[in-house]
């Protein structure tokens, strides 16, 4: 029959991993394994697995500090390179699709193929650390050659007239049809350009 387990305890053995040392408590193993405390008291005294004080002595051979050794982390998806083009392209042509950007941005490796494109997400985040953003462009009516020269008609016209004289109403009836089904436009700009 196998052993009764207490209420709370895991049920697998596969235990959470601890917080990992201090440079204090490395220096301390350290020390005391070089005095010839044995590995079983280390064991006992820091509360750690045995491969943990094991492991701890056997890197400070090679290494000279306590301290941790900094993590490299996921390498970068974009090289610099990339992100300049990325950019310099964004700043040309503000209009831009996500779609197109990721064909600017795949680069043609040593063997005469093409890199992967990168994601939606990977362009967005590479923009957005340089301060770019998308954002919608403002619906404006298309102003032609015929209205624009009736509105300087209408500016010559009433430059001198007295305007705090009379109570005047404009009324404004004008409406644009803006074409159904026709996509937004978005532009990449800096938050100040809005």
């Amino acid at each position: 029959m196998p052993p009764r387990r207490d209420f709370g305890i895991e049920i697998n053995a596969n235990s959470s991993r601890g917080p990992n040392l201090s440079s204090i408590q490395r220096g301390e193993i350290i020390a005391k394994a070089k005095a010839g405390v044995s590995t079983r008291e280390l064991v006992e005294e820091f509360g750690r697995s045995p491969n943990c004080i094991r492991t701890t002595i056997r890197i400070s051979r090679t290494r000279a500090t306590t301290q941790e050794a900094p993590r490299s982390g996921r390498p970068r998806i974009l090289t610099r390179h990339q992100e300049k083009i990325i950019f310099r392209k964004v700043r040309s042509k503000p209009k831009i699709q996500y779609k197109d950007l990721a064909a600017v941005a795949q680069l043609v490796l040593p063997d005469s193929t093409l890199q992967k494109k990168p994601s939606t997400s990977t362009l967005y985040r590479s923009l957005k650390r340089q301060g770019l953003t998308n954002y919608r462009c403002k619906e404006r009516p298309k102003l032609n050659r015929a209205r624009a020269l009736a509105r300087l008609k209408f500016c010559r016209e009433y430059r001198k007239f007295p305007w705090s004289r009379r109570p005047l109403k404009f009324s404004d009836e004008c409406s644009v049809q803006k074409g159904a089904g026709h996509a937004k436009e978005w532009c990449f700009r800096y938050p100040s350009e809005k």
